[in-house]
């Protein structure tokens, strides 16, 4: 008789908490300093930048659906730059370098 060890692993939702948690954190720093100043159209490139590249870290290093987890990061990346970068590139256009 073979015993199992049940080891509890940590799954997508709290490392995502983990790293939402991180960049709004990091972001409510960089405001009240004003490094840069506030502007709402921001606010997603705080939130999906970090999911995104934390969901495709994710796809890396765990073996559960690859690619479902890989197409959701590469949304979520791609929602946040064109969210931090609206002003500089048009959106279609940083769309275009995704796809």
């Amino acid at each position: 008789m073979k015993s199992k060890r049940n080891t509890p692993s940590l799954g997508y939702g709290a490392g995502a908490l983990a790293a939402l948690v991180a960049s709004l954190g990091f972001a409510a720093i960089v405001y009240s300093v004003n490094i840069i100043p506030f502007e709402y159209l921001h606010l997603p490139a705080w939130i999906f930048c970090p999911l995104g590249i934390y969901t495709l870290f994710y796809t890396i290093f765990s073996h559960k659906d690859p690619i479902y987890y890989l197409v959701w990061g590469l949304c979520m990346t791609c929602v946040g730059v064109v969210s931090a970068s609206y002003t500089v590139i048009p959106p279609l256009l940083a769309l275009e370098g995704y796809f």
